[in-house]
């Protein structure tokens, strides 16, 4: 196989080492390849969060049975429970009855 010759290595050195315009041309596409292999992670990243919290604000839970699913839906597909959309708190339980009434004892 024939070796490149060392006066081409030493050309090659000499086009990036010295500050012509071919080298900083050279320096310029490296670091500029360099930061969009870099920022792609960050990027998609980016949209992968973006993404789940769009599908995170679409589901909802049954109040009934625990499943989650998409909110379009009337009923639960798992139990048949009709779906509140405009109450998703205690559905319109007395607070009387969701209260806790705590008695003291003394412990011997």
């Amino acid at each position: 196989m024939n070796k490149p010759s060392s006066l081409l290595w030493m050309a090659l050195f000499f086009i990036v080492i010295l500050p012509t315009p071919a080298g900083k041309l050279i320096i310029d596409l490296a670091g500029g390849i360099f930061l969009f292999l870099a920022l792609i992670p960050i990027i998609l990243g980016g949209f992968g969060w973006f993404t789940w919290q769009r599908i995170r604000s679409k589901v909802q839970t049954c109040n009934a049975c625990g499943s989650t699913f998409l909110n379009d839906q009337l009923k639960c597909p798992i139990c048949g429970e009709n779906i509140n959309k405009t109450d998703k708190s205690f559905n319109n339980v007395p607070a009387s009855s969701a209260t806790i009434d705590i008695k003291p004892e003394e412990i011997e």
